[in-house]
Protein backbone atom coordinates (compact mmCIF):
# COMPACT_ATOMS: atom_id res chain seq x y z
CA UNK A 1 0.00 0.00 0.00
CA UNK A 2 1.25 3.43 -1.04
CA UNK A 3 1.98 5.44 2.03
CA UNK A 4 3.99 9.01 0.69
CA UNK A 5 1.79 11.79 0.65
CA UNK A 6 1.24 14.26 -2.11
CA UNK A 7 2.42 16.58 0.43
CA UNK A 8 5.88 15.05 0.84
CA UNK A 9 6.37 14.72 -2.99
CA UNK A 10 5.52 18.79 -3.38
CA UNK A 11 7.65 20.01 -0.85
CA UNK A 12 10.61 17.58 -2.36
CA UNK A 13 10.06 18.92 -5.86
CA UNK A 14 10.18 22.50 -4.17
CA UNK A 15 13.20 21.25 -2.62
CA UNK A 16 14.84 20.44 -5.81
CA UNK A 17 13.36 23.34 -8.00
CA UNK A 18 14.53 26.19 -5.38
CA UNK A 19 17.89 24.60 -4.38
CA UNK A 20 17.24 24.54 -0.77
CA UNK A 21 15.20 24.36 1.91
CA UNK A 22 15.04 27.65 3.55
CA UNK A 23 13.83 28.88 0.39
CA UNK A 24 11.31 26.43 -0.50
CA UNK A 25 10.05 27.00 2.96
CA UNK A 26 9.13 30.68 2.09
CA UNK A 27 7.65 29.38 -1.40
CA UNK A 28 5.68 27.23 0.23
CA UNK A 29 4.88 29.75 2.65
CA UNK A 30 5.51 27.05 5.57
CA UNK A 31 8.65 26.73 8.29
CA UNK A 32 11.99 24.95 7.69
CA UNK A 33 11.12 22.22 10.05
CA UNK A 34 7.84 21.43 8.47
CA UNK A 35 10.00 20.67 5.06
CA UNK A 36 12.89 18.99 6.77
CA UNK A 37 10.56 16.64 8.24
CA UNK A 38 8.34 15.63 4.82
CA UNK A 39 11.59 15.59 2.90
CA UNK A 40 13.28 12.86 5.88
CA UNK A 41 10.21 11.10 6.15
CA UNK A 42 9.96 10.36 2.25
CA UNK A 43 13.80 9.71 2.21
CA UNK A 44 12.88 7.20 4.86
CA UNK A 45 9.24 5.63 3.24
CA UNK A 46 10.86 4.94 0.20
CA UNK A 47 14.54 3.58 1.27
CA UNK A 48 16.27 6.85 -1.16
CA UNK A 49 18.95 9.42 -0.62
CA UNK A 50 17.24 12.41 -2.21
CA UNK A 51 19.79 15.01 -1.37
CA UNK A 52 23.02 16.15 -0.13
CA UNK A 53 22.74 18.73 2.74
CA UNK A 54 25.52 21.31 2.36
CA UNK A 55 25.72 23.61 5.10
CA UNK A 56 26.97 26.70 3.06
CA UNK A 57 25.51 25.70 -0.57
CA UNK A 58 21.90 24.34 0.47
CA UNK A 59 20.68 21.14 -1.04
CA UNK A 60 21.32 19.37 -4.13
CA UNK A 61 20.09 16.21 -5.82
CA UNK A 62 21.92 13.06 -5.52
CA UNK A 63 21.32 10.60 -8.74
CA UNK A 64 18.40 8.87 -6.82
CA UNK A 65 16.72 12.18 -6.24
CA UNK A 66 16.82 13.25 -9.78
CA UNK A 67 15.49 10.14 -11.33
CA UNK A 68 12.91 10.13 -8.17
CA UNK A 69 12.22 13.80 -9.49
CA UNK A 70 10.62 12.95 -12.39
CA UNK A 71 7.85 10.25 -11.35
CA UNK A 72 6.83 13.10 -7.99
CA UNK A 73 6.05 15.87 -10.92
CA UNK A 74 4.25 13.50 -13.31
CA UNK A 75 2.28 12.37 -9.61
CA UNK A 76 1.24 15.87 -8.70
CA UNK A 77 0.80 16.41 -12.21
CA UNK A 78 -1.65 13.84 -11.62
CA UNK A 79 -3.39 14.70 -9.02
CA UNK A 80 -3.84 18.15 -10.39
CA UNK A 81 -5.54 16.52 -13.25
CA UNK A 82 -7.20 14.34 -10.94
CA UNK A 83 -8.64 17.32 -8.47
CA UNK A 84 -9.53 19.77 -12.07
CA UNK A 85 -11.69 16.84 -13.19
CA UNK A 86 -13.37 16.50 -10.01
CA UNK A 87 -14.32 20.18 -9.65
CA UNK A 88 -15.47 19.93 -13.60
CA UNK A 89 -17.97 16.94 -12.16
CA UNK A 90 -18.69 18.64 -9.51
CA UNK A 91 -19.79 21.58 -11.33
CA UNK A 92 -21.79 19.18 -13.63
CA UNK A 93 -19.18 19.96 -16.14
CA UNK A 94 -17.88 16.05 -16.90
CA UNK A 95 -19.50 12.75 -16.39
CA UNK A 96 -21.25 9.55 -18.33
CA UNK A 97 -24.75 9.18 -19.11
CA UNK A 98 -26.03 5.93 -20.38
CA UNK A 99 -28.52 7.05 -22.83
CA UNK A 100 -31.37 4.54 -24.04
CA UNK A 101 -33.43 5.18 -27.41
CA UNK A 102 -36.08 3.61 -28.50
CA UNK A 103 -35.44 1.54 -31.35
CA UNK A 104 -37.40 3.44 -34.26
CA UNK A 105 -37.39 6.93 -32.90
CA UNK A 106 -33.15 6.95 -32.84
CA UNK A 107 -32.09 7.97 -36.89
CA UNK A 108 -34.23 10.82 -36.03
CA UNK A 109 -33.00 11.79 -32.87
CA UNK A 110 -30.10 10.11 -31.07
CA UNK A 111 -26.59 10.86 -33.14
CA UNK A 112 -28.23 14.70 -33.17
CA UNK A 113 -29.18 15.08 -29.83
CA UNK A 114 -25.32 13.57 -28.56
CA UNK A 115 -23.40 15.33 -31.02
CA UNK A 116 -24.98 18.81 -30.10
CA UNK A 117 -24.90 17.95 -26.47
CA UNK A 118 -20.59 17.62 -26.27
CA UNK A 119 -20.10 20.41 -28.77
CA UNK A 120 -20.91 22.20 -25.94
CA UNK A 121 -19.74 19.90 -22.78
CA UNK A 122 -17.32 18.30 -24.33
CA UNK A 123 -16.47 16.31 -20.90
CA UNK A 124 -19.78 14.34 -20.89
CA UNK A 125 -19.57 11.03 -21.90
CA UNK A 126 -22.64 9.72 -23.68
CA UNK A 127 -22.93 6.05 -24.15
CA UNK A 128 -26.08 5.41 -25.96
CA UNK A 129 -28.17 2.09 -26.35
CA UNK A 130 -30.57 1.59 -29.24
CA UNK A 131 -33.47 -0.62 -27.37
CA UNK A 132 -36.77 -2.41 -28.08
CA UNK A 133 -39.74 -0.47 -25.34
CA UNK A 134 -39.80 -3.49 -23.01
CA UNK A 135 -35.97 -3.02 -22.68
CA UNK A 136 -35.73 0.42 -22.30
CA UNK A 137 -38.14 0.13 -19.22
CA UNK A 138 -36.79 -3.20 -17.81
CA UNK A 139 -33.13 -0.78 -17.62
CA UNK A 140 -34.27 1.79 -16.48
CA UNK A 141 -35.84 -0.06 -13.28
CA UNK A 142 -32.50 -1.76 -13.14
CA UNK A 143 -30.31 1.09 -12.89
CA UNK A 144 -28.32 0.21 -16.57
CA UNK A 145 -29.96 3.42 -18.13
CA UNK A 146 -29.82 6.67 -16.21
CA UNK A 147 -32.57 8.17 -18.68
CA UNK A 148 -34.36 7.21 -22.12
CA UNK A 149 -35.93 8.39 -24.90
CA UNK A 150 -39.61 6.70 -26.10
CA UNK A 151 -43.04 6.82 -27.09
CA UNK A 152 -45.64 6.37 -24.64
CA UNK A 153 -47.34 3.31 -26.19
CA UNK A 154 -49.41 2.27 -23.17
CA UNK A 155 -46.29 2.05 -21.13
CA UNK A 156 -46.69 1.24 -16.93
CA UNK A 157 -44.67 4.25 -15.97
CA UNK A 158 -46.38 4.89 -12.47
CA UNK A 159 -42.88 4.46 -10.77
CA UNK A 160 -41.47 6.11 -12.71
CA UNK A 161 -40.34 9.85 -13.88
CA UNK A 162 -42.24 11.16 -17.40
CA UNK A 163 -41.23 14.14 -18.93
CA UNK A 164 -43.47 14.85 -21.69
CA UNK A 165 -41.45 16.61 -24.95
CA UNK A 166 -43.67 16.48 -27.44
CA UNK A 167 -46.74 14.56 -29.36
CA UNK A 168 -46.74 12.96 -32.66
CA UNK A 169 -50.39 12.64 -34.51
CA UNK A 170 -50.08 9.24 -36.64
CA UNK A 171 -50.38 9.29 -40.82
CA UNK A 172 -51.01 7.63 -43.89
CA UNK A 173 -48.32 6.03 -46.29
CA UNK A 174 -49.64 5.05 -49.84
CA UNK A 175 -47.76 4.13 -52.40
CA UNK A 176 -47.10 7.58 -54.81
CA UNK A 177 -49.71 6.24 -58.15
CA UNK A 178 -52.21 5.18 -55.46
CA UNK A 179 -55.49 6.82 -56.34
CA UNK A 180 -55.63 8.44 -53.10
CA UNK A 181 -52.04 9.60 -52.68
CA UNK A 182 -53.03 13.24 -53.76
CA UNK A 183 -55.20 13.80 -51.39
CA UNK A 184 -53.86 16.08 -48.04
CA UNK A 185 -55.93 14.27 -45.96
CA UNK A 186 -57.76 10.99 -45.57
CA UNK A 187 -60.21 8.97 -43.55
CA UNK A 188 -59.00 5.60 -42.66
CA UNK A 189 -62.10 3.92 -43.41
CA UNK A 190 -61.33 4.55 -46.92
CA UNK A 191 -58.64 2.34 -46.76
CA UNK A 192 -60.78 -0.34 -45.41
CA UNK A 193 -60.96 -2.81 -48.42
CA UNK A 194 -57.40 -2.21 -48.74
CA UNK A 195 -54.15 -4.24 -47.63
CA UNK A 196 -51.99 -3.46 -45.51
CA UNK A 197 -48.36 -3.14 -44.63
CA UNK A 198 -47.32 -4.33 -40.96
CA UNK A 199 -44.23 -2.99 -38.95
CA UNK A 200 -43.21 -6.06 -37.04
CA UNK A 201 -42.12 -3.99 -33.52
CA UNK A 202 -44.09 -5.53 -30.74
CA UNK A 203 -45.20 -2.40 -29.17
CA UNK A 204 -45.86 -0.48 -32.37
CA UNK A 205 -47.68 -3.47 -33.95
CA UNK A 206 -49.80 -2.98 -31.02
CA UNK A 207 -50.14 0.01 -31.41
CA UNK A 208 -50.77 0.87 -34.95
CA UNK A 209 -53.43 -2.60 -34.82
CA UNK A 210 -55.45 -0.08 -32.01
CA UNK A 211 -55.26 2.40 -34.31
CA UNK A 212 -57.02 0.34 -37.17
CA UNK A 213 -59.14 -1.19 -34.56
CA UNK A 214 -60.67 1.73 -33.17
CA UNK A 215 -61.54 2.11 -36.51
CA UNK A 216 -63.62 -0.99 -37.14
CA UNK A 217 -60.65 -1.85 -39.66
CA UNK A 218 -59.03 -5.75 -39.87
CA UNK A 219 -57.35 -5.25 -43.24
CA UNK A 220 -55.50 -8.12 -44.83
CA UNK A 221 -51.61 -8.20 -44.15
CA UNK A 222 -50.02 -8.47 -47.45
CA UNK A 223 -46.41 -7.49 -46.43
CA UNK A 224 -44.44 -7.58 -42.92
CA UNK A 225 -41.45 -5.48 -41.70
CA UNK A 226 -39.13 -5.28 -39.15
CA UNK A 227 -37.68 -1.80 -39.71
CA UNK A 228 -39.58 1.55 -40.87
CA UNK A 229 -37.33 1.94 -44.01
CA UNK A 230 -38.92 -1.66 -45.45
CA UNK A 231 -42.31 -0.89 -44.44
CA UNK A 232 -41.60 2.62 -46.34
CA UNK A 233 -40.55 -0.37 -49.74
CA UNK A 234 -43.53 -2.42 -49.15
CA UNK A 235 -45.77 0.72 -49.52
CA UNK A 236 -43.92 2.16 -52.02
CA UNK A 237 -44.32 -1.22 -54.00
CA UNK A 238 -47.71 -1.58 -53.86
CA UNK A 239 -48.21 -3.72 -51.50
CA UNK A 240 -50.70 -1.86 -49.14
CA UNK A 241 -51.04 1.33 -46.82
CA UNK A 242 -49.26 1.59 -43.97
CA UNK A 243 -49.27 3.69 -40.45
CA UNK A 244 -46.60 6.24 -39.28
CA UNK A 245 -46.15 8.44 -36.89
CA UNK A 246 -42.12 9.90 -37.45
CA UNK A 247 -42.80 11.27 -40.37
CA UNK A 248 -39.05 11.42 -42.82
CA UNK A 249 -39.81 14.67 -45.01
CA UNK A 250 -38.74 12.37 -48.20
CA UNK A 251 -40.48 10.51 -50.42
CA UNK A 252 -37.96 8.01 -51.73
CA UNK A 253 -37.09 4.79 -50.74
CA UNK A 254 -33.89 2.85 -50.69
CA UNK A 255 -34.74 0.75 -53.58
CA UNK A 256 -35.50 3.96 -55.65
CA UNK A 257 -39.86 3.77 -55.38
CA UNK A 258 -41.70 6.20 -53.95
CA UNK A 259 -44.52 6.73 -50.60
CA UNK A 260 -46.69 9.71 -49.97
CA UNK A 261 -47.43 10.31 -46.59
CA UNK A 262 -50.80 12.03 -45.65
CA UNK A 263 -52.38 13.15 -42.48
CA UNK A 264 -55.77 11.51 -40.99
CA UNK A 265 -59.19 12.87 -40.46
CA UNK A 266 -59.94 10.39 -37.63
CA UNK A 267 -60.18 11.26 -33.64
CA UNK A 268 -56.88 9.72 -33.12
CA UNK A 269 -55.04 10.94 -29.79
CA UNK A 270 -51.41 11.73 -30.41
CA UNK A 271 -48.58 9.82 -29.57
CA UNK A 272 -46.64 11.52 -26.79
CA UNK A 273 -42.54 11.65 -27.07
CA UNK A 274 -41.10 11.35 -23.44
CA UNK A 275 -38.06 10.99 -21.67
CA UNK A 276 -38.09 8.20 -18.92
CA UNK A 277 -35.99 7.73 -15.59
CA UNK A 278 -36.09 6.63 -12.35
CA UNK A 279 -38.76 7.91 -9.91
CA UNK A 280 -36.97 7.16 -6.16
CA UNK A 281 -33.68 7.68 -7.11
CA UNK A 282 -32.17 11.55 -6.93
CA UNK A 283 -31.31 12.64 -10.57
CA UNK A 284 -28.16 14.47 -10.82
CA UNK A 285 -28.24 17.91 -11.98
CA UNK A 286 -25.83 16.18 -15.04
CA UNK A 287 -29.38 14.44 -15.56
CA UNK A 288 -31.14 17.52 -15.17
CA UNK A 289 -29.22 19.29 -17.31
CA UNK A 290 -29.19 16.65 -20.21
CA UNK A 291 -33.29 16.57 -19.84
CA UNK A 292 -33.06 20.39 -19.87
CA UNK A 293 -31.09 20.05 -23.50
CA UNK A 294 -33.41 17.33 -24.57
CA UNK A 295 -36.22 19.48 -24.18
CA UNK A 296 -35.23 22.24 -26.07
CA UNK A 297 -34.12 19.49 -28.65
CA UNK A 298 -36.95 17.46 -29.56
CA UNK A 299 -38.76 18.25 -31.91
CA UNK A 300 -36.67 20.22 -34.27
Amino acid sequence: MVKLTLRQCEYFAAVAQHGGIAQAARELNISQPAVSQAIDKLEDLCGLQLFFRHHARGTELTPQGRAFLASALKLLETAQRTELHASTIAANQAGTIRFGCFHTMAPYYLARLISEYQQANADIHIIPSELLQDDIVDQIRSGELDLALTFDMSLTLQDMRVERLHELKPFVMLPQAHALARRRKISLRELSQERYVMFEGPSSQHYFEQILHSQGIRPEIAFTGRSMESVRSGVANGFGFALAVMPTGRTDTHDGAHVVSIALTDDIAPLPVVLICQENTLVSPLIENFIAFCRSRVPR
